[in-house]
């Protein structure tokens, strides 16, 4: 990672406002790949507004207000505005704080309305008889009984949960004010969940899934299941169902072999939930780990080689690997080509990009660095698709470890055996 200092942070973050002609938000920061890490910008001046001021750029909010500044915009506002201030008033404007502040401080925006001595937007307390009126009233407008949700989200009526504290459940005010029931909780016994699963068992012709029953709105709900019988599998042993047999993991790579045959490509996790005839893609991350891993056993090019834990730490080996053979290195540096290489070694005109496999060519990547005569390598740890051109060359993990003991670092050396070892692995850890 390349290293900045004060002045040029603060010149980075200038150059970057006068293109845009606006002051930069951190998140802006944290999506533009060409600009300074934002750890190292928090390192140096602490806040991002602390920063944003030695920039002398105007703060777009000010973050960290104090309980007596919040309540104080709440009562500026009401004595500007002659209303009381709702959360949409204080949201998308440059002046005031966001809502978000003063749910952090006082738990509701009608908390902070009391402690600032002003009336809340919504009642909290109803009669009984207030509360009828408004259900009635609100089933009116949607010409059915309202839904919990429904009551939730419309601030002109009081919530699902003022009913629930006043009748006991949404339901029992329902009856109360004379609308429809539509939705029960209902409490399943043992004895009906086994006449569920011998029904569905029937139905089917085979074993009953979690998904079938999903499908079913009629049906028990799956965590009633396994809240009754402790998982779904005793409770097809209860209801003498067979249990479905899982496949092998020598079962799982004939499979996965076989669809890649009929599809003439790696399959995806999508083409495994879709074909049919084969099992999803769960069962081999359960076997094997990680979808990626399935791939590799099966002999197949990942379509996405990265599992980006190890990636990560596979790119932090490359670059120590680079600095043992080279010495003098630039890493992640925007300012050689339009994109940010991984490593350039400027004596050899040389570009190094760590990747766990070939899982493209990588054209539009070989098209911008190889220009002027400059070379590119990618420095994998198994084995994938290859770019055919001259000016690329690829260097795999067995290659780089005997490398690294020929020079005498034989810590990197071993390091490296312990990637290739890691990728095959079910657990497919990550190694720092």
């Amino acid at each position: 990672m390349q290293y900045y200092s004060k002045e040029q942070l603060i010149v980075a973050i200038k150059k970057y406002s006068n293109v845009t002609k606006k002051t930069p938000t951190i998140k802006e920061i944290e999506k533009n790949r060409n600009l300074p890490p934002r750890s190292q910008l928090l390192k140096q001046f602490k806040t991002w507004n602390n920063l944003i001021k030695q920039c002398g750029l105007k703060r777009n909010k000010v973050w960290g207000y104090h309980k007596n500044e919040l309540l104080g915009f709440l009562i500026e506002y009401k004595r500007k505005n002659d209303n009381i201030p709702k959360i949409k008033d204080f949201t998308g404007t440059q002046e005031l704080p966001s809502s978000a502040p003063y749910f952090r401080n006082f738990g509701s925006w009608n908390n902070a309305l009391k402690q600032a001595g002003l009336a809340t937007n919504k009642r909290d307390r109803y009669t009984k008889k207030e509360l009828i009126n408004l259900l009635k009233k609100k089933a009116s407008l949607l010409g059915r009984s309202p839904k919990g949700y429904e009551l939730d989200r419309d601030k002109r009526f009081p919530s699902s949960a003022s009913y629930s504290d006043h009748f006991g459940t949404l339901n029992k005010a329902l009856q109360k004010a004379g609308l429809e029931v539509q939705y029960y909780n209902r409490k399943w016994t043992k004895e009906e969940i086994i006449f569920w699963l011998r029904r569905k068992y029937n139905e089917l012709g085979k074993t009953p899934g979690i998904r079938d029953f999903d499908k079913d709105k009629n049906a028990p709900a799956k965590n009633t299941v396994r809240k009754l019988f402790g998982n779904w599998t005793k409770a097809l042993r209860e209801s003498k169902i067979p249990v479905k047999r899982f496949h092998s993991k020598t079962e799982l790579i004939e499979l996965m072999q076989k669809l890649s045959k009929k599809l003439n490509k790696t399959p995806t996790r999508t083409d495994m939930d879709n074909a049919k005839g084969f099992p999803s893609y769960a069962p081999f991350v359960i076997k094997f780990g990680s979808y990626t891993a399935a791939c590799l056993r099966a002999g197949l090019t990942p379509n996405d080689g990265r599992n980006n834990k190890i990636w990560q730490g596979w790119e932090r080996h490359c670059i120590e690997m680079a600095k043992a053979i080279y010495e003098k290195v630039s890493i992640k540096s925007d300012s050689l080509v339009d994109g940010i290489p991984d490593i350039y070694i400027k004596e050899k005109n040389l570009f190094i990009d760590a990747k766990t496999c070939g899982y493209k060519e990588f054209r539009e990547q070989v098209k911008k660095y190889c220009f002027n005569g400059a070379k590119l390598e990618f420095w994998c740890i198994f084995k994938g698709m290859e770019n055919r051109s001259k000016k690329v060359r690829y260097v795999y993990a067995e290659e780089l470890a005997k490398m690294m003991k020929d020079i005498g670092r034989n810590d990197l050396s071993s390091k490296c055996y312990q990637f290739i070892k890691n990728i095959y692995s079910e657990e497919q850890t990550s190694l720092a």
